[in-house]
This record gives C-alpha cells, structure tokens and sequence, in this order.
C-alpha cells in the first residue's frame, strides 16, 4: 500500500488508522452529478493507484470465484466475466453508505464485486435489494479471518448500515462482459415462440381507445415490453442484455420477424402517481437505520394503495442493427405496454411523498429507469413516424404522383385515427396550406372531412387556401362544407384566435367562384355570423356599460363590423338592411361608445364597406349621435355630477344614482357588509371615478363614497377621441 507498506490478515486497528492516513472521504453520483454527503454516503476511499495486489497469488484464485459467480448470476456458459478493480473502502464506527446503484462507468459493465478484507468489526451490514427482493449479508464470527466474496447486479440497489465497531475494509471491483464471451442465447422453443405470435397478433388487432388524441377505437400501433433489468445509454445494446432480458428479446425478436414488424431497443423513463395510507407515525424523509438489528428491513413512511397515473416515455433508441435512430413517438400509451414485472417491485431512482393537504395530497410519484423493446408492423412505420414530423408526412404524401391514389388512401386512413391530436399541434401556416392542398387529392368526402379537422376556420388565411377550399365545395358539395365549419367553430379553445377577421375575404372567394355550391356556403355563413354576432351584442347590452369608455364594446361591436364587412364583399343586401335594421331599432338601447366604436371600425375595415355605408341611416344615426357629444357644454370646473345609467336594480340603486346625479362630492352610508360589497362590485363595473372604501368602525360600518377628480380629466379625453372620430369620418352627402 503506497505510503504504509505492506498490511497482513486480519486487519488490526493499527493497520486502520494507517489507511485512514491516506483515505479521503467518499463521494458518491447522484444523476449527472458527483456530490459529498457525510449524511448519505460517510465512508472513506483509496484510489486504486495507491493500492498494489499480490496477483500472483491472487489473480488465479480471483479467476475461480469469479466462474462461480458467473454461474450463481445466472450468466451462461461461454460468457465470461473480467473483474477492474476500482477502490478500497474504509468503514470506521459509525460510518455507511445509504441505499444506492452504482454507476456503470462502462459499456461492457454488468455487475460490482465486493471482497471483504479479514477484520474484527460488528455492524456494516450489507443490503441487497433486486427485482423486489432483499438480501442482506453480515460478516459472521468464524469468517472474520476469511476472505468473503460478495457479487450483484450494477443495477440493484444496496446499502452498508453504519459500523458498531471495529473497522471494516473492503475492496470494489467493476464485472465486465468479457472479450472473450461466445455466448449467445439459445434459440427460443418454438412452442413458446408460437404462443407469443398468437398474443402480438392479437395485440395488433384488436381495436382500443388511447388516451394520446385518438378519437375512434383503433389498434394499437405499437408493442412495448419493459424489460426486468435496468441499463444506460452506454450499456443498451442487442448483444449486452442481461439474463431473463435476453431471452425473452430473442422470443420477441423472433416473433417479430414472423410478423413483418420492425423492432428497437430503447431507455424507458417511467413515472408513476400512487395514492397511500396515511402514516400514523409521521412521515420519515430519506433512508435511515435501526441501531438495535444490523438487519432489520426498513420500512416506508407510507404504503402504497392506488395505482393512480402511469406516464412513459422512451429515449436513445436503437434499430435491429444497433444502429442510434430519432424520430419515433415517445410517449407510450397504456395500450401499448407490455411487461413481466410491475415497477413497484423494483426500486425508483426518485420518489416524493406529498402528504395530506385536505384537498389533495397523500400521494407518492415514483420514478424508475428501465429498458423496452419495441416492436411494430413494418405497415405501421409511415403513422408512426407522422405522429412525431406531421409536416414530413404531409410533404411525403403530396410528393406522391397523381397516379398512386390508392397509396395516398391507405397512407391517409392509417394517420386518421390521431390526426386530429398530431396535426392540431403544429402552428406554421406554411403546414395547413400544404394540408388543405392535399385535401384536395382526397376522394373520400369522410376521409377529407377528418384530415381537414385540425385546420379550423381561422386558418384560411391566404388566397391560395381560399381557392382549394371552394375545389373542396364544388367537389363534395354545401352539406359537406356546412358539417366541416360547424365542426370547426363548435367548441373553440380560449387560445383559438377568431375566425370572423378572414369571414369577408372567404365570402368573397366563394362567392367570385360563382358555383351555386360555394355562393349558398357563403350565405349560410353570413347568416350564421350575423346571428351570432347580434347573439354578443345583446348580451353585451345585458351587462353594465362602462362610464365614457369608447373601447367598452370592442369586442361585439368588432365582431359585428366583421360581418357588415362580408356582406359587403359577398353583395349581400339582404344581410346589411337586416343587421342595421337591428342596430337602428330605438328599443335595443345601443350607447353612444358602442356606435362610436361600431363606425369607426367599419368605415377602416374595407373600401366596399365604407362605400356601402356612407350616407346610410347608419352612418346619419351615428353623425347625430357624435354631434350630441360635441355640442354639449363641456363640464364645469365646479360640477361633480354624474349622469350614468345602472343596470342595477337593488334596493340601494335609487340612493346610489342620486348621489351620483348630485353635486356632492361625499356621502357615507352605514351598510351590512352584503349590500357594500354589491355595491362596491356596481360601481367598478361602471367604472365610475368613484372611490369606495370601508370604515370599519361601529355596526353596521361605513361605505365611504368620494367622487375622484379624474372624472374632470376622462371627459375631456372622451371628447376629444369624439371630435378625432367625427373628423375621421367621411362628411354625410348632402339631401
């Protein structure tokens, strides 16, 4: 040993403080990072550098043990196992290491092995925790001359509890696959290969609902089988699966050359939501342990119930030939998944317990890494592929020649069944107007009907798009157009921008056209709009009307100004006399901002618009009520009254409006807190430049009324975007 000199067996408590001396404290890896933690991991290291083994005594009876564990693995004959020798450990009392994995700090690494060094210690008890099952070893007290051999998966999770005294040494070692292996896994039986072919069949057949968009039944595309044993990025390969592992991706593989499929290899990130017992105890963070039994199982802080959430995603994939590939769906869907042992008997790499929160809570995510193989029919590669790039799909498709139509069919029914969930994730505009063109191609009115689903109305944004849509109308005809934009404008998002901007420029091309098909679309759409839009516009006049708020009614009365735009492109009469006969009729009541803002927007929204209504009882209506306005008196400096209806119709609205109607400037008004706080929602809703506050003093306490100076200010700037608006406008015709 570099620096001590030569140490003999068993281990004194002389020969420990000598390799304390050179020791440093262990680190240990969690994820990406290499971290020190005395309350996970306390224990002290010797580099291997320092340390020199006698080989020659010590390799030959290292190669025995090491056929043995071969053998008590499970490793077959002609896979051979090469032992790196990675660090010495040193356990003083008091000192362990918390439940952990090892890194696999190579391709070819499949297990650790750990040589006790001869000492006198008690304590440092070693865990070992695999596919949901615990092992744990102690020194015993005939064997503390020997040599003890310990070896386990790189994958199981294990632990030292602390020492109690005395001092235990061990040496690590890193098992390798070795060079020389000429193992390969026998062939499946063919029975069992039988057997498998008949369920992945069936898999494949039998129609199921995904919860990934899919709007039918259809299917499963894929089979994804977990694997038992746990593997990195650099360790996943065809000819490194461990065990049980190997043997079933033989039967599978063999399974999926019978059937035509295409199979991968990939790393399985899984997450599960469980809900648990309460803990009546209190809850316990981390790992610790029993000082009365060195091997006493630990137990959770809460038992596990409900399975309630399981979430999947694969990553680093690998083809038949080994080969790193992208491009292929993540996400898993319960539908496709297949496995021999539920995760829960393994051990999760992270886990959060959130306790109970009332409302929510007493809940565990679990998460664990494992590896899947992949299999899919070889037909189903074109679907698969469009779920992750529907843009190379659409791109695939029209490159297709005129004349393979029933290659475009096929290709077309195998993305339905998730088009809707695939294509409605994609935001480029260049995208949608390759895949109404398409649509086009379709000759199927249903088929074209579900691929143009993820369009919707709002869309249509360019001319080009426009012209496809009327070959769409004049090919499958009104009623199949009706359907598509009711299907479009049924149930918006609240993230769906509208669709009543482009209603006039598509009136315009439908009616341009002149195919009675596409000129009766564009009427039922006027009609539709406008009906929709007077719909807003009497709600809108429900609600209180904001105090000389010119924007107040921007949104209905845009709306509405959209539709008298695509009556005016579209020529027609019919709708305009009808929605300015609605507008004009004194029983609606409609505001001066409501009209002001109506206007304006018309007369900016296009040239044929504007034509159609200068000079019209519209356009006179609003000239009358702009000159209200302006030839009013401006309010004097002294004049605090404010004129303003309330759609209110408490109890306390007639002393509310004669306060507002007055002079004065304050009024306090003892009220329950029920009445304040309707009359505080009253006056915000109107915004009035009035502030209202509670005294909360005596019983029943005080709403503060005090009308703002502000109110001096809104009107002059109201006035003034009055006289802007009215200059903007063009001049009435003389009579």
């Amino acid at each position: 040993m570099t620096g001590i000199g030569r140490l003999r067996f068993p281990l004194t408590p002389r020969d420990a403080r000598k390799l304390r001396s050179v020791a440093r404290p262990s680190p240990f890896g969690l994820r990406e990072q290499t971290l020190h933690d005395p309350t996970v991991r306390n224990t002290w290291e010797i580099a291997p550098g320092q340390v020199k083994i006698a080989t020659r005594r010590w390799k030959p009876a290292l190669a025995r043990h090491l056929r043995t564990l071969q053998a008590e693995l499970g490793f077959p004959e002609g896979c051979t196992l090469d032992a790196v020798f990675d660090k010495l450990l040193l356990y003083e009392p008091g000192q362990f290491f918390k439940p952990h994995q090892d890194s696999e700090k190579s391709d070819d690494m499949v297990a650790t092995l750990v040589v006790l060094l001869p000492s006198q210690y008690s304590g440092g008890t070693l865990t070992v925790e695999h596919r949901g099952e615990k092992k744990t070893f102690r020194r015993l007290e005939g064997q503390i001359k020997d040599l003890s051999l310990l070896a386990f998966y790189a994958d199981c999770t294990h632990a030292v509890s602390p020492v109690k005294s005395g001092v235990r040494v061990a040496l690590t070692y890193r098992l390798l696959r070795g060079a020389r292996s000429t193992y390969a896994p026998p062939p499946p039986h063919t029975d069992l290969v039988d057997q498998l072919t008949e369920a992945a069949r069936e898999h494949f057949a039998v129609p199921l609902l995904s919860r990934y968009g899919q709007t039918e039944p259809a299917p499963p595309e894929r089979l994804v089988h977990l694997l038992d044993h746990e593997y990195t990025q650099r360790s996943l390969s065809w000819d490194h699966l461990k065990n049980a592992d190997a043997l079933r991706v033989a039967a599978l593989r063999a399974v999926a050359e019978r059937l035509d499929c295409v199979c991968f290899l990939a790393l399985a990130e899984v997450h599960e939501l469980w809900t648990c017992e309460d803990d009546h105890q209190g809850l316990r963070y981390g790992y610790g342990w029993d000082d009365a039994e060195d091997d006493a199982d630990e137990t959770d802080a809460y038992t596990l119930t409900d399975l309630e959430e399981t979430d999947i995603e694969l990553h680093h994939w690998l083809d038949a030939e080994g080969k790193r590939l992208e491009g292929i769906p993540a996400l898993v869907g319960p539908e496709e998944l297949s496995l021999t042992r539920p995760c829960q008997d393994l051990a999760p790499f992270r886990s959060e317990h959130e306790g109970y929160q009332g409302n929510y809570g007493n809940t565990v995510d679990r998460w664990y890494h494992r590896a899947a193989f992949v299999m899919w029919p070889r037909s189903n590669t074109f679907a698969l592929k469009a779920q992750v790039s529907p843009e190379w799909a659409v791109d695939e498709l029209l490159a297709l020649p005129p004349a393979s139509a029933p290659a475009l069919t096929s290709r077309i029914k195998a993305l339905l069944p998730r088009w809707a969930h695939t294509a409605g994730a994609v935001e480029e505009p260049r995208f949608f107007a390759k895949l109404l063109k398409l649509s086009t191609r379709i000759k199927d009115p249903a088929h074209a009907h579900a691929w143009l689903h993820p369009l919707g109305a709002h869309r249509l944004q360019n001319q080009a798009m426009r012209r496809d849509l009327v070959t769409l109308v004049d090919k499958h005809g009104v009623r199949w157009a009706k359907d598509l934009f009711t299907e479009w404008t049924k149930r918006p998002t609240w993230d769906t921008p509208l669709w009543a901007p482009g209603l006039a420029d598509l009136c315009e091309a439908l009616c341009v056209s002149r195919l009675p098909s596409c000129e009766a679309l564009a009427t039922w759409l006027l009609d539709r709009e406008a009906k929709a839009a007077r719909e807003r516009c009497l709600t809108a006049l429900k609600l209180q009307q904001p105090w000389l708020d010119l924007d107040g009614f921007a949104e209905p009365s845009t709306h509405l100004a959209h539709v008298l735009a695509a009556a005016a492109a579209a020529s027609a009469s019919g709708c305009l006399d009808q929605t300015m006969t609605f507008l004009l009729d004194a029983s609606r009541r409609l505001s001066t901002p409501f009209f002001l803002h109506l206007m304006q927007t018309c007369f900016a929204r296009s040239p044929a618009l504007r034509a159609h209504l200068t000079g019209s009882p519209l356009h006179r209506a609003c000239a009358e009520r702009l000159a209200a306005v302006l030839d009013a008196p401006a309010r004097a400096p002294d004049d605090w009254r404010i004129v303003h209806p309330l759609r209110c119709t408490c109890t306390d609205r007639e002393v509310l409006s004669r306060f507002l109607q007055s002079p004065d400037q304050d009024l306090d008004w003892p009220l329950n807190k029920q009445r304040r706080q309707h009359l505080h929602h009253v006056l915000d809703a109107a915004k009035l430049p009035v502030l209202h506050t509670t005294l909360r003093q005596g019983s029943p306490q005080v709403l503060q009324l005090r009308k703002d100076p502000s109110l001096f200010t809104r009107e002059r700037a109201y006035r003034a975007r009055v006289k802007a608006l009215a200059s903007a406008l063009p001049a009435l015709p003389a009579r």
